[in-house]
């Protein structure tokens, strides 16, 4: 039964994908900003008058890649368009690193996107007194994100998580739940999400809370270069609940989470709120430099997107790395020690 729950959930979103999102690519809500095409100049001399002018001619782009057609031409603009496909970024439609991992960003999904795949692995839950990526301690989770609806400055993206990825307590493939991302785009440099990490679960296996979060996104460019691939810093920040209004975090009070099991929620549906950020220096679109506060805890990397035109990326963070910081970060602790962990990320979109 549990199998094919998720047959049919995977196969209705993947249609919805396809069916709505990818039509409204090549609609004219988009605008011209989302039609451009590579255009030179060929001369021509004209027979009646003898003399000369130009015509446009298009340029036929052989490139595979999605990608490719539009960060050729954008990259001599002076307004970017930033967008997101996951946790990860495209500017003018060259993809990025990833800006942040736990923490969302606000910015409206890509229109080239169809589907983001993510995986997160954790070295050592804090609760296992073994050591870093021992039996029993090491864990991870996967994510499946769709571009369900997609305009120019609204996107809504349903979000499908899946916990086991190993047998520790519990069988591969379950802890399955769905959540959600509605982002607006606000101005050239500001948007505003409201979405949601693991909201209806499937099954009872789940523990990693039920987070909705408010937050916004903003950039600001550092150094400007002549390729286009500019240094810049992004800005993500707001609010959450549950995992991110964690312990000590959650003194911006209480609200209605919308299910139980939660994870601050002491038996009811009623979840803590606190805040969240992160900062992240992209130096180009192969490598970014990240800090982030996700209530939980905090964490400090690198993300790499080793190929220029493909959206895969990888990123490494540690994490409590300061033993007594947060104040509450022992209390999570209770077979040893809080020690350094690390956490990374690895996600493509197509």
């Amino acid at each position: 039964m549990q199998k094919l729950l998720i047959f049919i959930l995977y196969s209705f979103f993947g249609l919805f994908s396809f069916s709505y999102a990818d039509p409204l690519r090549n609609s004219e809500e988009f605008g011209n900003s989302h039609k451009k095409k590579t255009l030179g100049w060929e001369k021509y001399t004209s027979s009646k008058s003898k003399g000369e002018g130009f015509i446009w001619k298009e340029i036929q782009n052989k490139e595979e890649n999605f990608f490719k057609e539009e960060s050729v031409i954008s990259q001599r603009e002076s307004i970017l368009d930033v967008r997101s496909i996951g946790r990860a970024v495209t500017i003018n439609g060259r993809p990025y690193p990833e800006i942040s991992n736990y923490v969302p960003n606000a910015y409206v999904e890509d229109w080239r996107k169809t589907m983001t795949i993510s995986f997160r692995g954790i070295s050592r839950t804090r609760p296992c007194g073994g050591k870093n990526f021992s039996k029993g301690c090491i864990d991870g989770v996967l994510d499946f994100d769709f571009n369900l609806i997609n305009l120019d400055k609204f996107s809504l993206n349903p979000k499908v998580n899946m916990q086991s990825l190993s047998s520790r307590g519990t069988s591969i493939g379950e802890g399955i739940s769905l959540g959600f991302k509605a982002a607006k785009k606000l101005s050239n440099k500001w948007s505003l999400a409201l979405g949601g990490e693991n909201i209806v679960h499937f099954d009872d296996t789940i523990d990693l809370g039920r987070n909705f979060y408010l937050v916004a996104s903003t950039y600001k460019t550092l150094f400007k270069k002549k390729n286009g691939k500019d240094v810049l810093m992004f800005f993500n920040g707001g609010l959450g609940t549950d995992f991110y209004g964690y312990k000590g975090n959650g003194f911006l009070g209480k609200v209605n989470c919308f299910g139980k099991p939660n994870l601050t929620g002491n038996g009811t549906t009623s979840c803590s709120v606190g805040p969240i950020g992160s900062i992240a220096i992209a130096f180009n679109d192969r490598v970014a430099l990240i800090n982030e506060w996700f209530g939980y805890g905090y964490g400090s990397g690198i993300s790499i997107k080793p190929f220029t035109n493909q959206s895969l990326s990888f990123s490494l963070y540690i994490t409590d790395y300061i033993s007594t910081f947060p104040v509450y970060l022992e209390e999570s602790c209770p077979y040893a020690q809080c020690k350094t962990r690390f956490y990374s990320g690895l996600s493509v979109t197509f």
